[in-house]
This record gives structure tokens, sequence and C-alpha cells, in this order.
């Protein structure tokens, strides 16, 4: 546990001499906006069933992921493990407003994952390039001193699992259907 705290408190401090720039932090903000309240990623599932048709599955399974991992993320895993942001325990100003919830895991990452590995499991080309944005997503978290690089590798997690949970879950109450 004391390696995974000293990488997590490394990478911060890294970030936070080497990498901070007035365009890199324009950027960064710009992306982790994208995920407040889930609403780019909700955005998405809804305009996929008003689509209709095929969409409208994949829409549908999005959006129970999504409410999977929020669920599991923000009622049970946050409360449960309260581990405090690193702008806090470093006493760190960070650009952006600050969260009141705790840091692990990202909420941000977790929903960007959910959202991104359900759609690749419904249409794996415009999924790859959302996993593409989670993944930035997640980092703009970290760059952002609101979480460390474990809460998003956690969140990460526990979107990919939330979407194979649900993908899984729908596959044999299709086969119960068909039989």
């Amino acid at each position: 546990m004391k390696f995974i705290l000293t990488f997590d408190d490394n990478v911060i401090r890294f970030i936070n001499r080497h990498m901070k720039n007035r365009v890199t932090d324009k950027i960064m903000r710009f992306v982790s906006a994208l995920g407040d309240n889930g609403a780019l990623w909700l955005g998405i599932a809804f305009g996929l069933i008003l689509m209709g048709k095929d969409k409208r599955k994949a829409g549908v399974l999005m959006l129970l992921s999504l409410g999977l991992e929020a669920s599991t993320c923000n009622l049970v895993i946050k409360p449960a493990v309260a581990r405090v942001r690193p702008n806090d325990a470093h006493g760190l100003e960070i650009t952006i407003d600050r969260p009141t919830d705790y840091s692990f895991p990202s909420g941000h990452t977790a929903a960007a994952f959910a959202a991104a590995s359900s759609m690749y499991m419904s249409n794996r080309k415009p999924g790859l390039w959302m996993i593409y944005l989670a993944a930035v997503m997640g980092f703009s978290r970290i760059y952002l001193l609101v979480h460390y690089p474990m809460d998003v590798i956690a969140g990460a997690a526990l979107g990919i699992v939330s979407a194979i949970s649900i993908h899984g879950f729908n596959r044999k109450t299709a086969k119960k259907r068909i039989n």
C-alpha cells in the first residue's frame, strides 16, 4: 500500500511541477468539464435512444452501465474509502471548482469508461474513439490535481466492469427470452 501512495504522490508532484502551463490548463479544464455530472455520456446515450432501432438498444445499455457505475461509485465506494483529494491533502491550488466529495474512485473516469466500454461492446469503431476520450478525461482529472492516478485507474476499472456486467446480463436475459 505504501508503494501505491508514494507512486500517487510522486505523479501528482511531477505533473504540478513539470507539466502545467496555461494552454494545457485550458485544454484539461475543457475535457474535464465535458464529464461534469456525466452530461456528455448521458447526452450520447439519450441521443442514441432517440435515433431508434439498433441504436436505441446501445443507448439503453449505455444508460444502464452509467447507472450501475454511478450508484456503485458514489453510494458505496467513495463513502467507504473516504480518500481525501490530492489538492486538499497537499495544499495545492486548483483551477476548477473544488469538488466536495471524496477522491476514490474518479467518478468522471468511471462514467467515461462505462459509457465508452458500453459503446465499444455495441459498436466498436465509435466505442474506440470514446475510449480514447475517456483516457484523456481520466488524465485531465490527475492533471487538474483533483484525483490521484490510482483513483483514475480504479474509476476506469469500475466503468469497464459496469459495462461488461450490464452487457453480460443483457445477453443472458436475451437468451432466456429466445428459449
